[in-house]
């Protein structure tokens, strides 16, 4: 059943000192991280919200605006506003909602990144088989013909950058990994698609890194992968800050 407001009233924490938008904010985090409300269940509204945590409506309106944007929640024009199910599109992970409310610099997401892809690469040689990476090559080769067509199109240039990695996430045959990838992945486009149009010569970039990793793969070679890693995430870097 849906969760209402007198439910979620009993569930709410007394306010600390901080911001009234950021306490609206970690008043719904928390709720999503001890699963008191879930996927689907529908949220107070933005007056019932108001009056339980003893904030303004903008202030509630705002944090409702952070959340929508990072496609927490649903706003249902008429219905009401919903934690979003996601419908398949991105996994819904609340500690990963948390993480990112966490604001994290640079440095930070560049190590977690390599962390994530490392163990994902090592699981895709360790239990990839042959048609497997077959489904790599192919992705790759998308990104190859993008390099050669007449029509330059950055759009499709991200399109094929994300799919080599969600085939990366798909052939390591563990679904936590990958659901986990597919979200990092998610949240790392608007700096992917950032990167993409520094290209010194369109899909170059892109294509070589990813080159250096599927090649790795196909040795089933650890220590080459976790180098082409690197070296893919320091040309991400360059080209964001160049």
């Amino acid at each position: 059943m849906p969760t209402n407001g007198f439910d979620i009233a009993t569930k709410l924490t007394a306010r600390p000192s901080e911001s009234s938008v950021d306490y609206v904010v970690n008043n719904i985090k928390e709720l999503l991280l001890t699963q008191k409300v879930r996927p689907g269940d529908r949220l107070p509204t933005e007056l019932e919200l108001s009056r339980l945590l003893s904030v303004s409506r903008g202030s509630v309106r705002e944090a409702m605006k952070i959340l929508a944007a990072f496609g927490i929640i649903e706003i249902r024009r008429g219905d009401g506003t919903y934690v979003s199910s996601m419908d398949g599109k991105v996994p819904f992970d609340p500690l990963l909602f948390s993480l990112i409310l966490s604001k994290p610099n640079f440095d930070e997401l560049k190590e977690f990144r390599f962390l994530i892809e490392k163990d994902v690469v090592g699981l895709v040689i360790k239990n990839a088989g042959d048609e497997d990476i077959q489904l790599l090559r192919q992705a790759h080769q998308e990104m190859v013909a993008l390099k050669d067509h007449k029509a330059k199109s950055y759009e499709k240039l991200l399109e094929a950058d994300l799919k080599f990695h969600a085939v990366l996430g798909q052939i390591c045959k563990n679904r936590l990994l990958e659901k986990i990838y597919l979200f990092i992945m998610e949240y790392f486009k608007p700096s992917i698609a950032q990167s993409l149009r520094k290209h010194t010569n369109f899909s170059l970039e892109s294509h070589e890194t990813h080159r250096q990793i599927l090649a790795a793969v196909e040795k089933r070679d650890i220590v080459a992968a976790e180098k082409a890693i690197e070296y893919s995430l320091d040309v991400w870097q360059d080209l964001i800050f160049k």
